[in-house]
């Protein structure tokens, strides 16, 4: 089960942001739709409304003529006659390309009018004009009642081709259709000028710098010279970025202070256990300089009593060193790390503390076992999980350290996703924990030490660096079985 602090640890959902181009696809399509309904609705009525012009036309030109021809037929057939006036109408006629006039009587004896125009001629009326459409024969069929001096009724029939109509039209439409998806075309290109400058672009751009934000990059404002809302979008992401960046450095700073915080507690520790480490090499030091002073040694014991002393100082001075390495605090630089010499350094480290403790300390076996950490941090994870279990076995007991490799699913919260992790085992004998306890050890503070006794920053400080470096703590513990801290760090290219 692994364990976080309150707060700080997050499921970190991956959210994809919506592609400028998709969104400007989108735009792209409603618009053009949009236009072709227009175009298509638009055109309908103009060509409908040419349609019904080109016939009015027809219609008007077909009444003019036919009235011009009743007026002169009527003169002619009251001055020369029937035969005259027939004469005068075939000539007429004749002088047109397209239309043909011709004389028919309307009573219903006669066959000059199709049976099926007769009851629309039978009230047919002085100064009337009656309009057929003949569909059979596709003319358009115009009838002008004309006064003649007989007991019958007649009129001019002036017959019109609709081909011409049907032509007119049917290149109107085509015009209207190519006009139409000229329109659509021309605002589809448009469109996807004005969406990838103003749209896509800008949102491509937008959704790079929030990908460089998610990865905690938070350098490089983000320039958009347009000025609406994606502009305004832009501006609040670099003034965003500006305050993150700032509580970042704060936060930094306040970590780094608390880890240095944590190590000193350390140090302390270590420094009790120290004095007496040094009192021995001490004692040595002194005793073998006395016997030097006094003379009580010649010859060859001599130079084996500056030998002892110089070996002593040694010792002293390394312990020292180990000492001030862990106290000082560095910068994160991240290099190839031997875990089992560290976890060896470690031990070496805390070793007084142990013996006086009763515990016994179990590095893991020389090998090369590397990982790529910062030294002085991961040395600080490893010295503190080591003191924490030192101090959860008050009646004396067994620490040891042991390192694999796994290949194990990395929780929700972990952003990095290596196919292999170096598990690192600190177990112990000790007392153990609670489920509240265990669900609560890496928050700040917390702590089941008496006053005085602990700050509850160690767990806190080592889960922050082990997150720091993409990996994760698990613990394992029941009350009076021990526990078992595993930091899992990922692997990598090193080998």
């Amino acid at each position: 089960m692994a364990v976080g602090p309150a707060g700080p640890v997050g499921s970190a959902d991956r959210v994809e942001l919506f592609g400028g181009m998709r969104l400007t696809r989108k735009f792209i399509a409603a618009l053009v739709i949009g236009v072709a309904l227009v175009a298509l609705v638009q055109g309908f009525l103009d060509y409908r409304r040419e349609r019904s012009v080109f016939d009015r036309q027809m219609r008007a030109e077909a009444s003019a003529l036919g009235r011009a021809l009743a007026r002169g037929m009527a003169e002619v057939w009251e001055r020369d006659g029937e035969a005259a006036a027939r004469e005068f109408l075939i000539q007429a006629s004749n002088q047109g390309e397209h239309i043909t006039a011709r004389w028919v009587w309307l009573d219903s004896t006669v066959r000059d009018v199709p049976a099926a125009n007769k009851e629309a001629l039978a009230a047919l009326k002085s100064d009337q004009v009656v309009v057929i459409k003949d569909e059979r024969r596709n003319r358009l069929l115009t009838y002008i009642p004309v006064d003649v001096p007989e007991p019958r009724d007649g009129a001019i029939e002036i017959a019109q081709p609709l081909a011409e109509l049907d032509k007119y039209t049917a290149d109107s439409l085509r015009n209207e259709a190519i006009g139409s998806v000229s329109a659509v075309v021309i605002a589809a290109a448009l469109a996807l000028l004005l969406g990838v400058v103003f749209i896509g672009r800008p949102i491509s751009r937008l959704a790079a710098k929030a990908r460089r934000v998610g990865t905690g990059d938070l350098t490089g404002p983000l320039e958009l010279r347009q000025r609406d809302e994606l502009g305004e979008l832009a501006a609040e992401i670099n003034l965003m970025c500006e305050r993150l960046a700032d509580e970042q450095q704060a936060r930094e700073v306040a970590t780094e202070q608390l880890r240095h915080a944590d190590r000193l507690t350390t140090v302390g520790k270590l420094a009790s256990g120290l004095a007496h480490e040094l009192g021995t090499p001490l004692n040595v030091v002194a005793g073998r300089a006395r016997l030097i002073r006094d003379h009580e040694v010649e010859g060859a014991e001599v130079v084996d009593s500056a030998r002892i002393v110089a070996e002593q100082a040694d010792r002293m001075t390394a312990l020292i060193r180990q000492l001030l390495d862990f106290a000082r605090p560095r910068p994160l630089t991240k290099a190839p790390v031997n875990v089992a010499s560290m976890a060896a350094r470690a031990c070496e480290l805390v070793a007084t503390i142990a013996r006086k403790a009763n515990v016994t300390l179990k590095a893991p076996a020389a090998g090369e076992v590397l990982v790529e950490a910062d030294e002085a941090q991961l040395h600080q994870v490893l010295t503190n999980l080591v003191v924490n279990a030192i101090q959860a076995m008050p009646d004396g007991g067994t620490v040891e350290i042991a390192t694999r490799i796994v290949e194990q699913a990395a929780p929700p919260y972990v952003d990095a996703q290596a196919p292999h992790w170096l598990a690192i085992e600190i177990r112990d004998t000790g007392i153990g924990m609670d489920d509240a306890t265990r669900a609560r050890i890496f928050e700040p503070f917390f702590t089941t030490k008496e006053v005085g006794e602990g700050t509850g920053l160690g767990l806190s400080v080592t889960w922050g660096i082990v997150r720091e470096h993409g990996g994760w703590i698990d613990v394992a513990s029941e009350p009076g079985k021990g526990s078992t801290f595993t930091v899992y760090l990922p692997k990598g290219g090193v080998a």
